[in-house]
Order: structure tokens, then C-alpha cells, then sequence
């Protein structure tokens, strides 16, 4: 497991309706997954899973109500390897996210929603 120092921006659509869950503590946390890539050999579809706390949190359980969304996350990645049912799988998760955008059907920006 390793948690790159490296900002990353990832483009995707959104898999499903964000999430709630709670910390230990109390805080409030959305988690949504994103499908980047167009699926094809060149190309492959992978999913990076996104987690926002507390007040972006409460703002992405409103706005990420479906599947289908384009969104652009803004944090650091995390990688993880582990061995899954059929063999070495990784799970790449975006961490410290500050920012999020979301797209319409045409591109056209029309949400940001931050910390703030």
C-alpha cells in the first residue's frame, strides 16, 4: 500500500448514488466510486473509489443521487494490493479530497462542490 505525495485529478462516472456511512467518532462520511476509462483494450475501465468527510460529505449526499454522473475529484491516490479470489487485485482510492466537479450530459461544468 502506498499513498502517493502527487495531487491527482480523476475524471469519471459515477457507479451508483454516494454512500453514508459514520467514523468511530461521529463524523459523517459519503464514498462513491468512479468508472474512468472508456472500457476499451487501450483504454481499460478502472474504479477508484472516492471518500469525502463531514461538510463536503453532507453536500455530495445530495448532489451524487444516481449513476451515470460526470464528475472530476481532485486528492491524492492510494493504491492497495492484495490478493483476491482470482488471484493479485488492486483497490485505488482517492484520499484528502478537497473538491469535487460535476458535469452535465454535455460537458459543461455545473456544479463544484468544497470544503467551505
Amino acid at each position: 500500500m502506498f499513498l502517493t505525495r502527487i495531487a491527482s485529478n480523476v475524471s469519471g462516472r459515477s457507479v451508483r448514488e454516494a454512500r453514508r456511512s459514520y467514523a468511530p467518532d461521529g463524523r459523517l462520511i459519503a464514498e462513491f466510486s468512479l468508472a474512468c476509462g472508456n472500457g476499451s483494450v487501450k483504454y481499460p475501465t478502472m474504479y477508484v473509489k472516492v471518500c469525502v468527510w463531514e461538510e463536503l460529505a453532507r453536500k455530495v449526499l445530495d448532489v451524487i443521487d444516481r449513476k451515470g454522473l460526470n464528475i472530476e475529484a481532485s486528492g491524492f491516490l492510494l493504491v492497495t494490493w492484495y490478493e483476491g479470489v482470482h488471484g493479485k487485485t488492486q483497490l485505488i482510492e482517492l484520499k484528502d479530497v478537497r473538491e469535487l466537479k460535476v458535469f452535465d450530459r454535455d460537458g459543461e461544468l455545473e456544479q463544484v462542490l468544497s470544503n467551505g
